[in-house]
């Protein structure tokens, strides 16, 4: 069945806030709404489909002309998403 409404955005806090004001559905990674569901202003519906895995890219110059500081910080971000639990929900 075919959804239809009148509010689109580009904007996920747009969106959640919109779903916090009861104006629909939105289909969000975990870590947007993740307190919102623990205290439960949102509720998940549709939990039971599965959804396609996304994948968070990181874009950046050849490995050979790495500075450091592009590498700490890539190993930052691989450790944080490795090591919060919103990611792996």
């Amino acid at each position: 069945m075919p959804l239809s409404g009148t509010f689109q955005a580009n904007s996920g806090e747009a969106l959640r806030l919109a779903a916090l004001a009861g104006q629909g559905l939105m289909y969000a990674p975990r870590f947007l709404v993740a307190d919102d569901l623990a205290t439960g202003r949102l509720v998940p519906v549709l939990s039971r489909f599965q959804t396609a895995e996304l994948a968070i890219n990181a874009v950046y110059p050849h490995r050979r002309h790495l500075s450091a500081k592009v590498r700490i910080f890539l190993d930052l971000l691989a450790r944080h998403f490795r090591e919060t639990a919103t990611w792996s929900d």
